[in-house]
């Protein structure tokens, strides 16, 4: 059975953090010395073809991507743990490598699954894109099946993609080769000769080069979703610098993410702190960018909401009415307006945390105050508020008067006064109980009692003309009496011992005749 021929040239390419003095990509040569490396192609030993091609690859390596080389099966024979980091991963030292590999002697086995593994745990790449080339010219020959393997760390969130070259194999071994790169999204090679090998490593090298991770055009993706199962939903996120654990005093960017469309910018790596807004939330979620190649992720946990809304009508059950009204939370710290639609009232419906709210509204100059509401999660709430209204008018002599109108509580308290022409017919709109009302119009004054019902509505008519007319027949009522009385007295005179029947006579004869009887007196006094 043949072995591998360099098992791997592993090129597991990850991406330092900034933790790193620089953020290169580093790669793993992983060397087979196995004993099927003595084999011949072509009369030149698989060992020496391999050592020239590996001191080609090394001779022109891309000094920013650092190298180590780790090599398996030059101790001891039998042995699927011989596995040795020879050059640990660091800064390119070229010569150190080649040396390394020219005093290599092959004599184990060929553990590909355990190299993996090693190559994993040693670049510690889970989050990290990692490129690895393997070169075989033949089989596993400790775990059955490095293709599963390579499946399960591909599993396990290890981000990494295998080439892989099959050097002078059958054909089943090819399928076998081709497994493994095509299980990880790698492309597999195969080469008969060390021309080929060497063409084929050129091809794989170059692929590495174009895997160099490269500055993202966006390194920061930002979505909100109300709770961690709930879809998405639209938010306005601004990125602020994080210094020393508090908000910088200007945003870095500022942009919303929707149902289906994230939030995409490109920060530098470092601490931020996003501030989300979502249907008057605030949302502040720290965050750190490691890098400028990678993606970070965030979902912004916002809290959930509910819709309300307010109808508003004059009787229970009657018309609605166009109204205003102000949502208070609980603690009343904040409101937002409300307006109140006759026509579609949902339209104006607003979007709240859910929690205990309270409502002032106001309709016709009258406001209700603290009328409860519960907002719930992904529900519409809709409270309905009642005006009671009753209708108030006078009737006056000349409808231009203007009515002076005082309306008091039981408890004696003023609760409307308004003046207006006697004419007008007022729509007041109180509490649902009984009131007492003074009118006054100019000196003279009303007053009637009203009951004001969420049921129905009522009306209260002051009329100031019977009023106004009994006063003056009052008034005039002495004058006509005193009137009457003087004309009984005067209906009869006596000149001498006579009497004279006067009624009819005018004032002129009656002076006349009352200067006769005082001279006839006088002329009977002097007799």
């Amino acid at each position: 059975m043949k072995k591998l021929l360099l098992s791997f040239v592993i090129v597991a390419v990850a991406l330092f953090t900034n933790v790193m003095a620089k953020d290169n990509p580093r790669a793993i040569i992983i060397f087979d010395a196995s004993g099927s490396m003595w084999g011949q192609i072509n009369g030149v030993p698989k060992i020496k073809i391999a050592k020239d091609a590996l001191k080609k690859v090394v001779k022109n390596w891309n000094p920013d991507i650092q190298l180590g080389l780790t090599v398996y099966g030059h101790r001891r024979k039998g042995d699927c743990n011989d596995i040795q980091s020879v050059v640990p991963v660091g800064a390119v030292d070229k010569g150190r490598i080649v040396k390394s590999v020219m005093a290599i002697s092959p004599k184990g086995k060929t553990p590909i699954s355990r190299a993996i593994k090693r190559a994993a745990n040693e670049l510690k790449f889970t989050e990290d894109k990692a490129t690895i080339i393997l070169i075989s010219d033949g089989k596993e020959t400790c775990d059955p099946d490095p293709c599963g393997t390579a499946k399960e760390l591909k599993k396990q969130g290890i981000d990494f993609v295998a080439h892989v070259i099959g050097f002078n194999v059958d054909k089943a071994t090819d399928k076998q080769l081709a497994c493994i790169a095509n299980a990880t999204g790698g492309e597999y090679f195969s080469a008969k000769n060390a021309d080929a090998l060497n063409k084929a490593i050129k091809n794989v090298v170059k692929k590495v080069e174009i895997a160099k991770p490269k500055k993202l055009e966006y390194n920061i993706q930002i979505t909100a979703s109300e709770s961690k199962e709930s879809t998405k939903v639209e938010a306005l996120h601004q990125i602020y610098k994080d210094i020393g654990g508090k908000i910088a005093d200007k945003y870095e960017h500022l942009c919303e993410s929707s149902k289906k469309e994230p939030c995409l910018e490109h920060v530098a790596p470092g601490k931020y702190i996003i501030v989300t807004s979502y249907h008057h939330y605030k949302i502040k979620t720290p965050v750190e960018v490691t890098s400028e190649e990678n993606l970070t992720k965030i979902n912004v946990i916002t809290g959930q909401t509910g819709k309300i809304y307010a109808t508003a009508r004059e009787t229970e059950g009657g018309k609605l009415v166009h109204a205003y009204c102000f949502v208070y939370n609980e603690d009343r710290s904040k409101y937002w307006g409300m307006s109140v639609l006759r026509k579609d009232p949902k339209k104006t419906a607003i979007q709240l945390p859910i929690g205990k709210y309270t409502l002032d509204c106001e309709y016709n100059k009258f406001k209700k105050k603290n009328i409860p509401a519960v907002i719930k999660a992904g529900e519409t709430t809709q409270i309905d508020v009642v005006f009671p209204t009753f209708f108030l008018q006078s009737k006056c002599s000349n409808p231009n008067d203007r009515v002076s109108y005082e309306i008091y509580a039981k408890s004696g308290e003023l609760v409307y006064d308004k003046t207006a022409p006697c004419s007008k017919k007022l729509k007041v709109t109180l509490d649902e109980g009984t009131y007492s009302i003074e009118d006054k119009v100019k000196d003279a004054k009303a007053t009637a009692n009203v009951k004001v019902s969420a049921k129905e509505q009522n009306s209260a008519v002051l009329d100031f003309l019977t009023q106004n007319h009994e006063a003056e027949i009052k008034a005039d009522t002495p004058a006509k009496t005193e009137q009457k009385s003087a004309k009984s007295e005067a209906k009869t005179i006596k000149v001498g011992e006579k009497v004279i029947n006067i009624e009819g006579l005018s004032d002129e004869q009656i002076k006349k005749l009352k200067d006769m009887q005082k001279m006839l007196e006088m002329f009977g006094k002097k007799q």
